[in-house]
């Protein structure tokens, strides 16, 4: 593509600048917000998530550390410091986990996109998604993730909380809870939105992998059994252990066909498109960037414009390139599918310069639904285990297949990396073995749990990156556990 650019004389860097991460910055008008919002509609308020966690979010007091980086869903644990003054935030704040547990099985989160009929506290607070309320072209701010961070320090603190005190039944009832609160925003229309809720799930789901570690000689068997059998196995009661029914993103396409409509509908008497008008709607998506950047990226589109397909054509590229998208969204990464070129791919990057501006981060949903799949199945299998050992006296099971049933669902067995079996690796370790991580190396023992990465090659668990698109993907133990025991991480 940018070789393609430089040929004809535009600036090799500047398609990458203009275009939109997940369509972050893109704000529409009263009839697009009435289209992404109309999925609303047809569900009753008692089953949207989103009044019962904000209004218990609202009421949180404030934690004795800022919420952040450094503190967080990963950072929170028993031996951090400040850990008594966390924990006595934790027990304050119960109604947050009331509203958790109650508003797990909501069909939907169900906040509107734009600020219209939203509670204006909820506003004031920044949990909204707002969008400017124009013709033109704005910046759209997912305000609501800080509260669902914040919830997620809550909800890891308060984990930890009850386990110190013995009651794991009340900690895995919060730790779920808020992941099936992720699983919901899992279906939200915008891509950004979809990679938010799917990362922080799969760090979530990390978390209480590194919870059941802790308390691993103390956690009843029969717990462990629950969450494993009945509890992760249904973040929602639709799912399976291949997730199907996780929807792709769909909001950004109705956003793009809004930029499209604008950008390249003709003014009456007109034969072309208006090289400023086209520059000024596709190139306000370079807002944020310097003066004299957004004026050369001007400049690229005012030159593009001549040379752009019009609007019909525009629109049937779009629908190519979504229904492209579907199609592989429906079969595993590894089919014959997935080895053909992508119809994005194949677009003439000139010609269909601001679809191509729009949808190109797609592929990152497809790494991330991947790797909650492999996490959520993981998760399972680890809970499952960690049963075993806790039955059969302190001992791991030489082969998986011991735990099936008992412990956890043969079903859930599953790697979607996996070419050749479709089964998460396991191995019994009879000597301890090093793990290179992005926090260092770790040492394991016990038994090893892991899916095969994006190369769908088998590493032996011997490197681990929490995308998995680097090594292997580890799932057991769980490494942020491993990194704090052996001192790499506090």
């Amino acid at each position: 593509m940018n070789v393609l650019l430089s040929r004809i004389g535009f600036p090799i860097l500047l398609l990458a600048s203009t275009a939109v991460t997940s369509t972050s910055g893109w704000s529409q008008d009263a009839a697009v917000l009435s289209v992404l919002n109309k999925p609303l509609k047809d569900v009753s308020e008692k089953n949207k998530s989103a009044t019962a966690i904000v209004t218990a979010y609202l009421k949180l007091t404030p934690p004795p550390i800022e919420f952040g980086d450094g503190f967080n869903q990963a950072s929170v644990w028993p031996k951090m410091e400040r850990w008594a003054e966390v924990s006595r935030w934790a027990k304050a704040n119960a109604p947050m986990g009331e509203a958790l547990v109650a508003a797990q099985f909501s069909s939907i989160f169900g906040l509107p996109y734009g600020t219209a009929g939203v509670d204006p506290a909820w506003v004031k607070a920044g949990v909204s998604i707002s969008m400017a309320q124009s013709a033109e072209l704005g910046r759209v701010q997912y305000g609501y993730f800080t509260a669902v961070r914040a919830i997620g320090a809550y909800a890891t603190a308060e984990m930890y909380r009850r386990g110190e005190a013995g009651e794991f039944q009340e900690a895995f009832a919060v730790g779920i809870a808020y992941s099936r609160l992720l699983r919901q925003l899992c279906e939200q229309s915008m891509l950004e939105e979809k990679l938010f809720a799917l990362e922080n799930l799969a760090e979530s789901l990390s978390v209480q992998r590194d919870f059941i570690w802790s308390f691993l000689d103390k956690i009843p068997v029969a717990v462990l059994q629950n969450v494993a059998l009945k509890e992760y196995s249904f973040l929602k009661p639709s799912d399976n252990e291949k997730l199907r029914r996780l929807q792709m993103p769909e909001g950004d396409r109705i956003v793009a066909e809004a930029v499209l409509r604008k950008a390249l509908t003709l003014n009456a008497g007109d034969t072309a498109l208006d090289p400023e008008k086209f520059a000024g709607v596709v190139g306000s998506q370079a807002s944020e960037e310097g003066a004299l950047q957004r004026f050369n990226t001007q400049e690229m589109w005012r030159r593009i414009s001549a040379v752009h397909g019009s609007l019909e054509a525009s629109n049937d590229k779009l629908a190519d390139v979504y229904d492209d998208w579907w199609r592989r969204w429906r079969v595993r990464p590894f089919t014959t599918l997935h080895q053909m070129a992508t119809e994005l791919s194949r677009t003439n990057p000139i010609k269909y310069a601001a679809v191509v501006s729009m949808v190109r981060d797609l592929e990152k949903a497809f790494v991330w639904r991947n790797v909650v799949i492999a996490e959520v199945n993981g998760t399972i299998m680890a809970a499952g285990l960690a049963g075993y050992y806790g039955e059969f006296k302190q001992t791991w099971p030489k082969d998986r297949e011991r735990a099936y049933a008992v412990f956890f669902q043969k079903k859930f067995d599953f790697d979607p990396y996996d070419k050749k079996y479709g089964r998460l690796q396991f191995k019994q370790l009879r000597d301890r073995q090093a793990i290179e991580t992005p926090l260092g190396r770790v040492w394991a023992t016990g038994c090893l749990v892991w899916a095969l990465g994006g190369n769908h090659e088998d590493d032996d668990g011997s490197q681990h990156s929490t995308d998995g698109i680097v090594g292997d993907l580890v799932i057991w133990p769980p490494i942020r556990a491993l990194a704090r025991e052996q001192g790499l991480m506090k």
